[in-house]
């Protein structure tokens, strides 16, 4: 790649597209890939239209971006020497090669942005092209998967206790030096050991929630991610940090700016691939009461709402329109009693239950009560 100040930029990335795929990469050509990647936003661009165009005129595959369990564990900071930090990875390259393994269901969206996909591309191939100078590892490493309906009590070897929800999916991996939870779907309470030196982290959509010793709450969803907590403090942040890569900074900030954020007790925040909420008060009594087998809701969106009574519901609920959909809801769900909640809703809003031979059932407006209201 000499020279290359003086190419075009698709031509550039070309030659780049090239190197990268080459079975036998150099771990400094990543390094330096990663670079010229992120020295300018026209350098980006022209390899993410080489790759596409790759992928329709010829027979390329599309670059194995690793998923989120293979980004469990992104440690590389760009402070050190690759060598040198290959040097000190030891039991995390035994938790790769488990994950080689063994793979949770896969996902269309991969990663939320390119950046981030780069950087861990960087730490897919250093750890892979060594795959064979695996030693032991004391690393231990778990998979609970709960059903509709269903709760899972954790109890962790250093005392601290998940809490899992229903339909919910979770992999833990923890080690003497840290301790590291993925929440792949679903709902999870965590009660937390103090443990000044090994910090717990969890990982979940787009951000982490990284705790010393605390209690708090995650629930994903299919557009969002919340996070309340009980007691003491987290700090949520980008799942990758900035510094992995020194010029990957700029364009990380530009997708999500600089948003590490302090939760303290009684606070909450919403965020999701592009955005992140206000910090925001909330009764975490209230969001937690999953626990008892009670919903609590308050001004909360139907479509949320729905989703989340869908984990406990024997018939698959839908949203028929989007009006349904943003209608605020408040109000006790108790996921013994789905059935009846049904029945309420339709008396307390201008919606419609609809139910089909399949079993699903659809919520829609109810337009003749819309049109009653207003001529009253």
């Amino acid at each position: 790649m000499k020279d290359e100040k003086t190419l075009e930029p698709l031509h550039e990335a070309t030659l780049w597209y090239y190197t990268i795929k080459d079975p036998e990469v150099t771990e400094q050509a990543i390094v330096d890939w990663l670079s010229w990647l992120q020295a300018s936003e026209e350098n980006t661009q022209a390899f993410e239209k080489v790759e596409q165009l790759m992928q329709l005129t010829t027979q390329a595959k599309e670059i194995d971006w690793p998923d989120d369990n293979e980004l469990l564990d992104d440690d590389y900071d760009g402070d050190i020497s690759v060598q040198q930090w290959r040097l000190n990875q030891r039991g995390w390259r035994k938790w790769y090669r488990i994950f080689l393994d063994f793979k949770l269901p896969a996902k269309k969206n991969l990663l939320p942005s390119f950046a981030l996909s780069v950087m861990a591309f960087a730490l897919f191939v250093l750890l892979s092209a060594h795959m064979p100078n695996l030693g032991e590892s004391d690393i231990a490493v778990s998979v609970h998967e709960t059903a509709s309906g269903q709760h899972e009590r954790i109890e962790l070897d250093d005392g601290s206790v998940i809490t899992l929800g229903a339909q919910s999916l979770i992999s833990v991996a923890y080690s003497e030096e840290q301790r590291k939870v993925l929440l792949e779907r679903g709902e999870a309470y965590f009660d937390v050991a103090k443990d000044p030196n090994r910090p717990f982290v969890v990982g979940s959509g787009s951000r982490t929630v990284t705790a010393v010793g605390t209690e708090f709450n995650i629930m994903r969803q299919s557009e969002r991610v919340v996070v309340t907590v009980a007691e003491g403090k987290v700090l949520v942040e980008p799942k990758s940090k900035p510094s992995s890569v020194p010029r990957i900074i700029k364009a990380f900030k530009k997708k999500y700016g600089n948003t590490n954020t302090f939760l303290l007790a009684e606070q909450q925040l919403t965020y999701n691939d592009d955005t992140i909420s206000e910090v925001e008060p909330a009764n975490s009594k209230t969001v937690t009461s999953w626990r008892e087998g009670s919903l609590q809701y308050l001004t909360e969106k139907l479509k949320f709402v729905v989703e989340d009574i869908n984990r406990y519901s024997e018939h698959p609920i839908r949203i028929g329109d989007e009006q349904v959909g943003n209608q605020a809801y408040s109000g006790t769900v108790y996921t013994d009693r789905i059935e009846n909640w049904l029945d309420s809703i339709s008396q307390a809003f201008p919606i419609k239950v609809l139910s089909h031979n399949n079993g699903d059932i659809v919520l829609v407006t109810d337009t003749t009560r819309i049109k009653n209201s207003s001529v009253n």
